[in-house]
């Protein structure tokens, strides 16, 4: 008769731990993004090499790389581009259960997000990126 109840209790504590670290993933990855983009990720200061599409691509896929879950995230990098002015960095990712055993409880549609704003510490040479999922 206890037993379902501790099934439930031990497979929510699982569950509970499984999102709660994709939670933190989802939150250093915002971190990451914001401290590369203010750096200026991957030219470092103009005049640089690359192109800005070149180098928003390259910035994208080092965000991503630096998180451990990417496949579903989506980032969106917004900021005017001169030293000083607020870089902002938004990672989403759907909220996903290990077991599916407590999906009834959690909403349907739950997203993980994170913003992070920093300041640039160098003329970006990126351009902004909205909504684009991790390759």
């Amino acid at each position: 008769m206890v037993a379902p109840f501790l099934l439930l209790l031990i497979l929510g504590m699982v569950e509970f731990g499984w999102l709660f670290a994709n939670n933190l993933d989802v939150r250093h990855g915002a971190r990451e993004g914001a401290r590369l983009a203010a750096v200026n990720f991957p030219e470092g200061p103009p005049p640089n090499s690359g192109s800005p599409s070149t180098n928003t691509a390259a910035l994208v896929t080092e965000i991503c790389s630096r998180m451990q879950t990417p496949e579903n995230a989506d980032l969106t990098i917004t900021s005017a581009g001169d030293v000083g002015d607020p870089a902002t960095v938004t990672v989403n990712a759907p909220g996903e259960t290990l077991t599916g055993f407590i999906d009834f409880l959690l909403p349907s549609t739950l997203i993980l997000t994170s913003t992070v704003e920093t300041r640039l510490e160098q003329t970006a040479t990126w351009n902004n990126v909205s909504a684009e999922a991790c390759p």
